[in-house]
This record gives C-alpha cells, structure tokens and sequence, in this order.
C-alpha cells in the first residue's frame, strides 16, 4: 500500500497524469480553467512557505544570483523564443506567437527549487532567483506584455491584479502562515497540496488545448521546434560552456534551470483571462508543460554523465 501511495504522490506521476487527463477530457476540462488562478494562487501560497527573506541579509546574497537569473530567464530564453517564433507564427498563426509572449512574460516555475535539490544544485542560487524574479515579474510582466503586445490586447491595470493575487497575495499569506506554531503543520502538507495543485492547473492547460493538438499537428510540430530549440539545445549548450568554463557544479544546474523552465501555470492562467475564445493562445503554454517534464529527464542523464566523467 505505501509503495502504491508513494507512486501516486509522485510528481512525474502526477504530472503525466494531468497530461493524460487534460488529452482525455479536451475542453470538459474548463470548470477547472475557470478556477485556475484560484488554484494556482494556493500552490503558490504553499510554495512560498519555505522561502525566508532571511537569505537575502545581508542584500549582497541576492543581488548576483537575482541578476544572473534575470539574465538568463527573461533575457537570454526570452529573447531566443520571441524571435523564433515572430519567425514561425507572426502572420496566420499569430495566436501561437501571443502564446509564447505570455511564457517569455511568465516568471521562472517554482519546480525550480525542487528540480535543483534533486540533482544537488546551488539551493540559494534557486531559491534567489525564484522569489526574486516573482516579485521582480511584478514590473517586467506588464512591461513585456505592453512592449510586445500592446495595450489594445493586454489591460496592463488587469496584469498588474493577476500578477497581485498570483505572487503578491500569497507571498504575504505564506509569512503568517510561517509562524512557528503553524509551520511544522504546512510542511506535512505542503508537496501534496503543490503536486495536486499544479494538476488542478496543468491538466485545463492541456484540455483547453487538446482540439488544437490533434487538428494541427504541424503547427505543434512547429512550437515544439521553438521550445526545443529554447529549452535542449540552448540548456544542453550553456551545461557544457559553463563546465568548461570551471564554473561550480552547483551553479550550473541551478542556473540552467533558471534559464528554460517558466511558469506554464501563469501563462496559461493569463490566457484563460485575456483569450478565453482562442485556444491556440494557451498551446504554447501547453507544450511548455510537457517539455518541462522531459528536460528535467534528459538533463538529469546529461548531470550523471558529467559527474561519472
């Protein structure tokens, strides 16, 4: 019983299981997208328990791991996808290049953190660069999307209240929620209600989705030529220059990580609230959360590799 609990609690298990779910229902799933933002508030109330502004004394800790995760997050990723795909989908397909706007906008996932204790990454490079660029996503979020989109698609007042009750309010939730009365409590409870949350999200991501991936197969063919591109490629490239370089381990992993994984869930939630009629807006979210998954396979052998060498 405890191997088949252990199995289920699993988060590869949980997310496939979302990637399945949402497949499987299609658009049956949008009860579950009308509550998205509701739901992913309180993962992020959860996620944020185990971070400590703390880490950030004396403000020299944060300052070079924030900058280098800006760099690589919404410099470098971002500005590798947005020219891609203003190539592949600025005409017929523009849904699609709005999508990906949305996930270069997005702050970094917080499966971050967990995916870098996992390989034995640089803890404090990841937990900096996560809650750093969440609040730093309170300006540069509206910011792109003006910049990209313009103010006739995007209400940057209406960005600013998503990016308030995704980041600002359950930050402000998760210190009073780290009373030390009460904190000995969440962390029993805290993997399951993220796990389970991020199904509730994913799986209305991909279900909203499902009638465009199977209606246009070489228009998915095409975003997963972006993200791959964006995420393996560009991933794998900057793990062996940094290893040459004579960079810490640590730093590598974390730091890599920074650069390909966004915050599908938030893109996804802001295309349900800006272009709820066109579902070829949440694909490249869609896509994202499938790649996530399978980077962190691969890369995971890419680390073992390195560390046998």
């Amino acid at each position: 019983m405890n191997v088949i609990l252990r199995i289920v609690n699993h988060r590869d298990f949980v997310l496939i299981l979302a990637l399945v779910v949402g497949l499987a229902l299609g658009e049956r799933t949008e009860p579950l997208a009308e509550i998205s933002m509701w739901t992913l508030g309180l993962v992020m109330v959860f996620s944020t328990t185990g971070f400590s502004f703390k880490s950030w004394v004396p403000l020299s800790n944060a300052l070079r791991p924030l900058a280098w995760s800006a760099m690589l997050n919404f410099g470098l990723f971002g500005l590798v996808v947005i020219v891609m795909a203003w190539i592949f989908f600025h005409d017929a397909y523009f849904s699609f290049y709005i999508g990906f706007v949305l996930v270069v906008a997005a702050p970094p996932g917080p499966s971050v953190i967990p995916f870098s204790a996992l390989l034995d990454g640089d803890n404090n490079f990841s937990v900096t660069g996560v809650f750093g660029l969440h609040l730093l996503a309170m300006l540069l979020t509206p910011l792109i999307l003006l910049v990209l989109l313009g103010q006739a698609m995007v209400n940057p007042l209406v960005i600013l209240q998503i990016m308030a009750q995704l980041i600002l309010i359950p930050l402000l939730i998760s210190r009073l929620l780290r009373h030390p009365k009460i904190l000995p409590g969440v962390e029993k409870v805290r993997n399951p209600i993220i796990k389970w949350g991020f199904f509730l999200v994913i799986a209305p991501i991909v279900g909203m989705s499902a009638p465009v991936f199977f209606s246009e197969p070489l228009s998915v063919l095409k975003i997963s030529g972006v993200l791959f591109t964006a995420m393996f490629v560009m991933g794998f490239v900057y793990h062996v220059l940094m290893h040459r370089m004579g960079k810490p381990r640590g730093f590598i992993i974390s730091s890599t990580l920074m650069m390909v994984i966004k915050s599908s869930a938030f893109a996804a939630v802001t295309a349900f609230t800006f272009f709820r009629g066109d579902a070829r807006v949440a694909l490249p979210p869609a896509v994202v959360s499938v790649f996530v998954t399978l980077f962190i396979v691969l890369y995971s052998q890419l680390v073992r590799l390195y560390d046998r060498r």
